[in-house]
């Protein structure tokens, strides 16, 4: 993704230093330089936050077109913008879609630009008696590029099928994508302390982070050991905004804004037929929110012409962010751990745990099996629409666990879903343009 890197830093320069003039001298390229020196004299808050964006753009496409894969979210309406194509709406992720290259691409983006920010501080190094920024800000910046850097890979891990590297050679599977992450939570984790809060709060992203990618990794000894560090109440967030810009809106709810804010008239997509509107219906689980209309989508479907709209009422707003962790979550690492060891009550107790926290009910499975098959739906409940289900079913998947789905989110005739590809695949732009992929 070489081809970001003068136009991408030379963006946020821009927006970042705004005691430099932006008058424009000599509009060719930018010397690397040139770069580092703005950097150095007040500029490595913007790259970090132009890193924050990046990865919210790349879940933001991820997070849209899985949704409606994994049936999260059911089909409802427009194909073109903000809408879910034919082939997704069939629950296909073909290498020959070239709809698809924006996805592969913010994705990516996200990688390198937070990788870049990490390579340009460390370049820069600590600040000697800067009047800009004090070794305790530089720091805590250090470590957040770490940590934007090691979600971008954990985003490509969970959904990308296969890995490409800065124009290298394709990689079969996502497992580079995680064994990076893993190296960037830990690095994040080895910042010494800036601001001593925010060092405790980041250290604690940190923990999160790397204990969801030690899932994904098969370590269940790493990933407890860092899921116990986490608090329940813990929350981390990737914040969206409405400032007339699609790319920083978050997309799943400006997709079926229908008329809650200006601008969105969207109604592409549903929580009709889906086994999160019938779970919900049964249950009234406050995690999963839904609004019943009496509208319809915005077009006809494949499938079924026009469908009955009903919201989802997680994300309300462009501004709601997308959850990258939380407590809740490791607590279900930690049940998934115990199961996996045959431990059923121990597992059980965990997801009850959860279930308590919201005021839910607790479970209650007649045997090893029903216990895997409600441990399935209790991650879907809790990672609904962050970008988490295909790795999630993927991996599943790969390992052969027990514990059927809902028919709503496999294929076949109740879901619509013709096929379900579990994965991204390497963009048709990249291929066609990476010399290194035959």
């Amino acid at each position: 993704m070489t081809n970001y890197k003068t136009i991408g830093f030379a963006l946020l320069l821009l927006s970042g230093a705004t005691a430099c003039s932006t008058e424009v001298l000599n509009p060719g390229a930018v010397k690397d330089s040139s770069l580092v020196g703005e950097l150095g004299r007040g500029g490595t808050p913007a790259i970090v936050t132009g890193a924050g964006r990046a990865l919210g753009s790349g879940i933001n496409w991820i997070g849209y077109t899985g949704a409606a894969v994994a049936r999260e979210i059911h089909p409802a309406g427009s194909t073109g913008s903000f809408g879910i194509t034919n082939r997704w709406q069939n629950g296909e992720l073909n290498p020959d879609d070239a709809d698809l290259d924006t996805h592969w691409e913010q994705a990516s983006r996200a990688r390198w630009m937070a990788e870049e920010a990490v390579r340009r501080l460390e370049e820069i190094g600590p600040p000697n008696n800067s009047p800009v920024q004090t070794l305790a800000q530089y720091r805590n910046l250090l470590q957040l590029a770490y940590l934007y850097a090691a979600y971008a890979n954990r985003v490509l891990g969970e959904n990308a099928c296969d890995c490409v590297i800065d124009g290298g050679a394709l990689q079969t599977g996502p497992a580079i994508y995680f064994q990076r992450a893993e190296s960037l939570f830990t690095k994040a984790l080895g910042v010494p302390a800036g601001t001593a809060a925010t060092k405790a709060r980041q250290d604690t992203i940190a923990y999160a982070g790397r204990a969801s990618v030690r899932v994904q990794r098969g370590n269940w000894a790493g990933a407890i050991a860092d899921a116990q560090l986490v608090a329940i109440g813990f929350v981390f967030n990737m914040p969206y905004f409405n400032v007339g810009d699609d790319a920083q809106r978050n997309r799943i709810f400006w997709s079926s804004g229908n008329t809650r804010e200006s601008g969105s008239a969207y109604r592409a997509h549903t929580q009709w037929n889906t086994w999160i509107y019938a779970y919900r219906t049964a249950t009234n689980d406050p995690r999963v929110p839904v609004t019943v209309t009496t509208l319809q989508g915005d077009a006809a479907i494949d499938c079924c012409g026009r469908v009955a709209w009903y919201p989802q009422a997680k994300h309300t707003a462009s501004i709601s962010p997308i959850r990258l962790n939380s407590g809740r979550e490791m607590l279900l690492i930690r049940a998934e751990e115990r199961l996996v060891a045959g431990d059923q009550a121990g597992g059980t107790a965990f997801i009850n745990q959860v279930r308590a926290n919201v005021g839910m009910a607790a479970i209650a499975p007649t045997d090893l099996t029903d216990a895997w098959r409600l441990l399935k739906r209790e991650r879907g409940i809790e990672l609904w629409l962050e970008a988490r289900r295909l790795g999630d079913l993927r991996r599943w998947a790969t390992a052969g666990t027990p514990g059927a789905l809902d028919p709503l989110e496999t294929v076949g005739t109740a879901s619509h879903l013709v096929r379900q590809d579990l994965c991204f695949p390497v963009s048709r732009g990249e291929r066609d343009t990476n010399p290194n992929i035959p």
